[in-house]
């Protein structure tokens, strides 16, 4: 896993890139469903429940698990892709829990 992050001019953070390398079989299917689980990754952000993460979450586990079984994607590149989604979904559990909690002051 590579991670590279982009300053502003001000020195803050504009911009976090991390790159994990997947390698695998499976042709052009395998490529469309590894770049599906990238997807589900990334979709982790949308999600506006805490329970919604958590199932998403669930999702991303059971269709990497998948790709692996059908050499989509090795080892290596599942372990450091769920390393990442456990770290999003972490983050996105605590934004949609605080986001719970401002709507109920409200």
């Amino acid at each position: 896993m590579k991670s590279k992050t982009v300053l502003g001019a001000d020195g803050t953070t504009k911009m976090r890139e991390i790159t994990v390398g997947i390698h695998g079989k499976g042709g052009e299917v395998g490529i469309k469903a590894v770049q599906r689980l990238a997807g589900m990754v990334s979709s982790l952000k949308q999600c506006q429940t805490p329970q919604e993460v958590y199932d998403r979450y669930l999702q991303i586990t059971g269709y990497c698990k998948c790709c692996i079984d059908c050499d989509f994607m090795d080892e290596k590149g599942a372990d450091e892709l769920m390393c990442l989604a456990a770290y999003l979904a972490g983050n996105e559990q605590a934004r949609a829990e605080a986001q719970q909690k401002a709507g109920k002051k409200v």
